[in-house]
């Protein structure tokens, strides 16, 4: 017996801990949907158990919530009786006033509070909290700003906090240039806090706000920190145009010899805006070889071209000649090492793709490989060489390149680059079982871009592997009759070759001959794709179109809604359709990775 009541006082922790967390759990759950009448037992109780300030507030809310005022108002006065020093009480009470409508008694407890505030600064962000808690933002402004001259103490980034809880943007911006012309060194602290409501900003009211305000303070006294400061509000907004004017500007202030405006050009150029990335570079270029950051301002103007090129911005055979012969130029003149060996990779890739010169990349792309290189570089150099062969319609070398990176790189991202290559071979040939072992692993990736790539191929696989009979795909291309999954992954074989119209004619047999396949929406979306990179713009938006309407249940109807408005906007003139596949993202798609983009297009073309 003796034993027995010990091990039931052992025990009797645990099980009134359990009990508790139990409690709290169903408190909330039924504060949460409005049951305050249940609510309000267990809130109670939970803090005469363990005197905890947040379920009284619960508690008090609770009562508030069903009216029970005077009983709220009771118990509130009954705490501060007991907890004399305790100045949140009075907090609580005034809100307990205000709901009663005695405004005067509130601002009594209210002031109250704030003349008699302690020197202590966790003790007054603490009651600057309460009076958030009772929403009384102004209150919990003159809590910090009171207690600031009392502790002696900075509360900046506090009253940024509340400025930013009650979207008081005007006192927000200033308190902010105001951190930051202070101490310059706290302007990334600074940004930090402010990115995630320029984020947030749809209507463009903080932006307006903070940008102003840094331009007045720039002109009355020119500051490098706010410069730079407005420099990155700019790139917030991609507006990368007014970024790179405003960088100049501090660059011949500062001296600076172009570092801003290299920095700046490759975010251009990672945005799309290409013409504003050949400004930045072309400006550091003027300074000169004496500036330290030249090189970096020529590699910068041939990586922009490339990237026009890719985006089928270039396509004129003089201008690729022109783009060819810089590339030689550049590695002649610096060689090839680690600083140059990406822009190796993009000539290849040049001479590959768009003048079919495959022999030529191969050729620098073996000579690259015999400088000493750490493993990632050798590692994208080999997977860029397999890839020329595979273009080259060399499979087999092409996967025994492939699998060598993967058997170098098996403990870390290069390995899965090859898995994924050699999956796509098998794919491309038929083994769709075998690419589907590999594809299996690749979803458990650590690189997002590898794992996301390996699923959305598993899912066409797996989609498409059987026929309307039940009978699988045979894993080869060539003992079978034609299955719209071969005819499809040969189509992406001619893509990845750049072979737009055998790869137009594989989509096109699916769709005029497979029309209840699950792969004619995918059909349709890539010969989108091909007639986009062609130039033909219309026909492009009428295939983008279909995928958006007609297969609007699928996965990429929200994708298809975007190419078809940014075309629209871009080449036909045709700002109403472009506003139309804009807003059906918003309102149909709300959770695409495409809504930012296209809530600020369409709010720029709806001129708001």
């Amino acid at each position: 017996m003796k034993n027995l009541l010990i091990i039931l006082a052992l025990a009797l922790p645990f099980w009134v801990n359990a009990q508790n967390q139990e409690d709290v759990s169903l408190a909330y759950s039924y504060y949460n949907s409005r049951e305050f009448d249940k609510a309000v037992y267990l809130f109670e109780n939970l803090f005469n158990q363990t005197h905890a300030k947040n379920y009284f507030n619960y508690y008090i809310k609770c009562l508030e919530s069903l009216g029970e005022l005077d009983k709220a108002e009771k118990a509130v006065k009954k705490q501060i009786s007991v907890n004399k020093n305790d100045l949140s009480y009075k907090i609580i009470l005034g809100s307990v006033y205000k709901s009663q409508g005695k405004m005067d008694k509130a601002s009594e407890q209210y002031d109250g509070v704030i003349s008699a505030l302690p020197r202590d600064r966790n003790s007054i962000i603490a009651l600057c909290n309460s009076f958030l808690q009772a929403d009384e933002p102004d209150y919990a402004e003159k809590a910090l700003v009171e207690g600031a001259n009392i502790a002696h103490t900075d509360f900046s980034m506090e009253l940024f906090s509340v400025y930013a809880s009650s979207r008081n943007y005007k006192k927000m911006s200033e308190t902010s240039l105001d951190v930051v012309s202070a101490d310059a060194s706290r302007l990334a602290t600074v940004e930090n806090m402010l990115q995630y409501y320029l984020n947030n900003d749809t209507n463009d009211e903080l932006y307006s706000i903070l940008r102003s305000s840094l331009m007045q303070r720039i002109q009355k006294t020119p500051s490098t920190a706010l410069s730079e400061m407005l420099i990155w509000v700019y790139v917030q907004k991609k507006n990368f145009k007014m970024a790179v004017n405003q960088a100049k500007a501090l660059d011949r202030r500062t001296n600076g010899q172009g570092r801003y405006l290299v920095s700046l050009g490759q975010q251009a150029v990672d945005a799309g805006d290409f013409a504003t990335a050949s400004d930045a570079y072309k400006y550091v270029i003027e300074l000169g070889e004496k500036s330290p950051y030249y090189l970096h301002a020529k590699l910068g103007v041939l990586n922009t071209m490339y990237q026009q090129v890719v985006a089928c911005s270039i396509t004129d055979s003089e201008q690729l000649a022109y783009l060819e012969n810089e590339y030689r130029s550049v590695f002649v003149q610096q060689g090839i090492n680690a600083s140059t060996v990406q822009h190796v990779i993009n000539y290849a890739r040049l001479e590959t793709y768009y003048l079919n010169h495959a022999d030529t990349a191969k050729a620098i792309i073996n000579k690259a490989l015999q400088q000493p290189l750490n493993y990632a570089i050798k590692a994208d150099l080999n997977l860029q060489l397999a890839d020329i062969y595979l273009f080259s319609g060399d499979e087999w070398e092409a996967l025994m390149i492939y699998a060598k990176v993967e058997t170098d790189n098996k403990q870390n991202e290069k390995g899965d680059e090859a898995k994924l290559r050699k999956a796509k071979v098998a794919y491309y040939t038929g083994s769709f079982k075998w690419a589907l072992s590999q594809l299996d692993v690749l979803k458990a990736a650590t690189t997002k871009l590898v794992a996301n790539d390996a699923m959305e191929l598993a899912i066409i696989i797996n989609d498409n592997m059987e026929v309307s009979d039940g009978a699988f795909v045979a894993d080869t291309l060539s003992t079978e009759p034609d299955h719209e999954l071969k005819i499809f992954a040969r189509g992406d074989m001619y893509m990845f070759q750049n072979r737009w119209s055998d790869a137009f004619g594989c989509y096109d047999t699916i769709v005029t001959q497979f029309k209840s396949s699950p792969l004619v929406d995918e059909s349709l979306y890539r010969q989108a794709q091909i007639r986009e990179r062609q130039k033909e713009y219309a026909e492009a938006a009428s295939l983008y179109q279909k995928v958006a309407d007609d297969y609007a249940y699928d996965n990429l109807a929200d994708k298809a809604a975007f190419r078809l408005a940014e075309i629209s906007s871009a080449y036909l003139a045709d700002p109403e359709t472009a506003k139309t596949y804009y807003l059906k993202i918003l309102t149909d798609y709300p959770g695409s990775i495409y809504a930012v983009q296209a809530r600020e297009k369409y709010r720029k073309i709806d001129g708001k």
